[in-house]
């Protein structure tokens, strides 16, 4: 099926009834038309007086792109409410699908049998489970906790990984070796570039990669 804003908007207070005692006011809700991701929640967030994150202008989002099972919809929907959930308290998790998530998905899950995971993205996952030509990835942990990451040509490996290497931008880097179609979707870059991704999602598309190490002019696996 694919959602409305009311059929959102119906699932939302129903789940919101199910699953969070009825406390969470019905944020804006809109539709979008991503092949990334089913759902997203959008917010902004400052310090108050003390120091504290605080989490406002919190909005959910759900693509009309797929046409999916109307219980995907639903587990899409559940899973944004949660992480509206630890943002409209002003809970602090160590990431976006951290600690604080986790636990509510698994209660909620063990609790009503829902079935929530992590990530649905119909398209990676065909990607992930998809093995094509070999590609060089490179992988940097940013100070900010997420992952710059880039499908690095093969031509210019060498040059990029030095320059990576002098990067003061990164708290840490591995490179791999990964032969999952889902390295398709970034082109090759013949420079030091790269696009961030979150560090769950990153390790999904690191599926059966093979993490390499170079001594001088030789890359090889790392033993």
């Amino acid at each position: 099926m694919i959602p409305t804003v009311r059929f959102i908007q119906e699932r939302f207070d129903y789940f919101n009834k199910l699953c969070f005692e009825g406390k969470l006011p019905v944020p804006p809700i809109g539709l979008n038309n991503r092949t990334t991701s089913v759902g997203l929640t959008h917010f902004k967030k400052k310090l108050n007086v003390i120091g504290e994150t605080v989490f406002y202008d919190i909005w959910i989002e759900i693509s009309t792109r797929l046409d999916l099972p109307k219980e995907e919809i639903d587990k899409t929907i559940v899973h944004e409410m949660i992480h509206y959930y630890i943002m409209h308290n002003n809970l602090q998790d160590d990431s976006p699908h951290g600690h604080l998530f986790r636990a509510k998905m698994k209660e909620l899950n063990d609790k009503y049998g829902l079935d929530i995971g992590i990530r649905f993205n119909a398209s990676d996952e065909l990607l992930i489970s998809t093995e094509t030509t070999i590609r060089y990835v490179f992988v940097g942990e940013l100070k900010d906790g997420d992952i710059g990451m880039a499908v690095v040509a093969k031509t210019r490996i060498f040059d990029i990984w030095d320059a990576f290497e002098r990067c003061n931008l990164f708290e840490s880097y591995r490179w791999f070796a990964s032969n999952r179609a889902i390295f398709q979707k970034y082109p090759s870059v013949q420079k030091p570039k790269f696009y961030r991704i979150k560090a769950d999602v990153m390790q999904d598309y690191l599926t059966g990669a093979v993490e390499l190490e170079r001594t001088g002019d030789t890359i090889q696996r790392k033993m």
